[in-house]
């Protein structure tokens, strides 16, 4: 596998190998930005400032494609709350299978400093995470589109917990010529909302034990919900569900993403839900870990994560046969 890794080198003007087909202004983010951490509580942050696009040669973007005669479909993974630690080994096992990927990190691509990954994920308020995702996202959409090192046509979106609402906002506004399907695995409401309308089909995958982020140890992932006031309407998304539900429509409660996803194929999108046995919250993040932890905000929630081997190995399946259904 050809791997690029951007780095000082292409902006000092030194050579690089053919096939990464660089141009200068491959190397400048597609809007500049001011982004910065604003406590809002102790230990607790949003974001404040104008967001960056995305850099394709930030040092974090690592975009890796087989060696093959013809060019490779992509996978483009996106992070959760924990950065782009979150999407490393789920991305080598798909370029494992053949695909090109494409992941990054949107919190450091933000110029804001590095942090530990439990400080992304339990630190930040989720619209300030997902607002951070979907700036760079976005973007690494329309990079990718025009490129020529891949198959163009055949590019699959993959998304963790608030990468995986911010991928379900992606399949509402791209373009079926080049994105044939769309993977959210643990799905939150909670931030952005989600949209009303799907561009393309979408695989929603849940792991039998997924608690993250749930007070209550009842209720699971697929049936997490918040008050409307935890979620903030965004100009940029599409139509969805925080136009109703959100910090300026503040009464009531949000959907849960099994609402939502029941909502949206009521409207004739193509959904597809599957439950994984052996799998809690970011299946390919690490072994199997059940347990609970409070955060930065002072609230005790679920937080087990990982899978076991054969649950891995579901989820991995699963994505394969969505794929083949929908273009592979």
């Amino acid at each position: 596998m050809r791997i690029l890794h951007i780095t000082v080198s292409v902006l000092l003007g030194l050579s690089l190998p053919s096939w990464a087909q660089l141009t200068a202004a491959d190397c400048q983010p597609q809007a500049q930005g001011s982004a910065e951490l604003k406590e809002i509580r102790p230990r607790y942050y949003t974001v404040t400032g104008t967001l960056r696009g995305f850099d394709p040669c930030h040092s974090s973007v690592e975009f890796k494609r087989p060696n093959s005669a013809q060019p490779a479909p992509l996978v483009l993974a996106v992070h959760g709350g924990g950065g782009i630690k979150d999407v490393h080994n789920i991305s080598r096992a798909l370029g494992n299978a053949g695909f090109a990927t494409l992941i990054f990190d949107a919190y450091t691509m933000q110029g804001l400093p590095s942090r530990e990954s439990v400080f992304w994920a339990r630190s930040l308020t989720n619209e300030s995470r997902q607002r951070m995702i979907w700036a760079t996202v976005l973007g690494a959409y329309q990079w990718a589109i025009t490129r020529n090192d891949i198959d163009a046509s055949r590019i699959y979106l993959y998304g963790i917990s608030n990468g995986a609402t911010m991928v379900a906002n992606l399949a509402a506004v791209v373009s079926p010529a080049h994105v044939k399907g769309a993977i959210a695995e643990g799905l939150t409401p909670v931030g952005l909302g989600l949209p009303n309308t799907l561009e393309v089909p979408l695989l929603a995958i849940f792991g039998k034990l997924d608690d993250f982020g749930s007070t209550n140890p009842s209720i699971m992932r697929w049936d997490l919900t918040e008050p409307c006031r935890f979620n903030i309407q965004a100009p940029s998304l599409p139509a969805g569900t925080s136009q109703t539900c959100s910090r300026t429509a503040p009464s009531g409660t949000m959907p849960s993403a099994l609402q939502w996803l029941e909502s949206v194929r009521s409207q004739g999108s193509v959904v597809q839900i599957e439950y994984i046995e052996q799998v809690a919250h970011c299946g390919f993040c690490m072994p199997l870990r059940l347990g609970r932890a409070t955060w930065a905000n002072g609230q005790t929630m679920g937080a087990s994560l990982g899978a076991s081997d054969a649950g891995r190995q579901a989820l991995l399946q699963s994505m394969r046969e969505f794929m083949q259904r929908n273009g592979l």
